[in-house]
């Protein structure tokens, strides 16, 4: 039983590397479930098991990238051996090489997912989920270590966090917010946004 478990569990996770790897590279309209099936040495028979639809499988890819980057993020930040701007430095280089090997049709998919476009709200709760830990641990080591100013409180910096993402996710603003993440903007977002909490 326990066996079988493990090769279900290896099969889906299978079938969502190659999805991803297929989404991030030739986007999602491009993308058919024959190719992620191929890729992940499965039957579109047995995708449609895990995944009932490609847009069911495409927001399952999002949960993981999402639960993926907060644990890339949340090991940066331990690695004991960086300053606080050191690692600031490293989660921004992370994010922006992300971004980078994500296809344009794609990113305005997850973009879709984010504003719940699509009638589904599972990626902006796996997104609020980790929220709150991974703010909590950036604040509580800029403070200690001087980098983030006294005079700017929590609450006004996750207030600020939340402004950024309430743009992103209006519909009035989904046009330009699409051409500024696809047009590989994003970073120069990260780098004002964290700059800017530091105070300096």
């Amino acid at each position: 039983m326990a066996n079988n478990i493990k090769r279900k569990e290896k099969k889906k996770l299978d079938i969502l590397n190659a999805a991803s790897l297929a989404f991030s590279t030739n986007g999602y309209k491009n993308t058919s479930i024959a190719e992620i099936a191929k890729e992940a040495n499965s039957s579109q028979v047995t995708l449609y098991k895990y995944f009932p639809s490609k847009i069911e499988l495409a927001r399952e890819v999002m949960i993981k990238m999402i639960v993926d980057g907060y644990a890339g993020y949340n090991q940066r930040l331990e690695e004991s051996d960086l300053s606080f701007k050191e690692k600031i430095e490293s989660i921004l280089n992370f994010g922006s090489s992300e971004v980078e090997h994500i296809n344009a049709d794609f990113m305005s998919f997850m973009i879709d997912e984010f504003q719940g476009s699509n009638g589904d709200d599972r990626v902006m709760k796996a997104y609020d989920d980790g929220k709150e830990n991974f703010w909590k641990n950036i604040l509580k080591q800029g403070r200690a270590e001087g980098d983030i100013s006294d005079d700017i409180k929590d609450e006004v910096i996750l207030m600020y966090v939340d402004m950024i993402l309430t743009y992103f996710m209006s519909p009035a603003t989904s046009r330009k917010t699409k051409n500024l993440v696809t047009k590989k903007y994003s970073n120069g977002l990260a780098h004002v946004f964290f700059y800017g909490i530091m105070g300096k």
